[in-house]
């Protein structure tokens, strides 16, 4: 199999989705959209839910 150069790791992609996640709540909590506590309560209810 070839390796591209540009592939990342599913490490790296899972860290730069975690990095991009955070800076939206971080974003949305300082515009006062929502607040860090309704997105934990929707990550909560999403789980249950599946």
């Amino acid at each position: 199999m070839s390796e591209n150069k540009d592939a990342i790791s599913e490490e790296e992609a899972v860290q730069e989705n975690i990095f991009q996640v955070t800076a939206l709540i971080a974003l949305l909590e300082q515009k006062g959209i929502l607040t860090r506590q309704e997105v934990l309560d929707e990550v909560q209810g999403l789980k249950n839910r599946g």
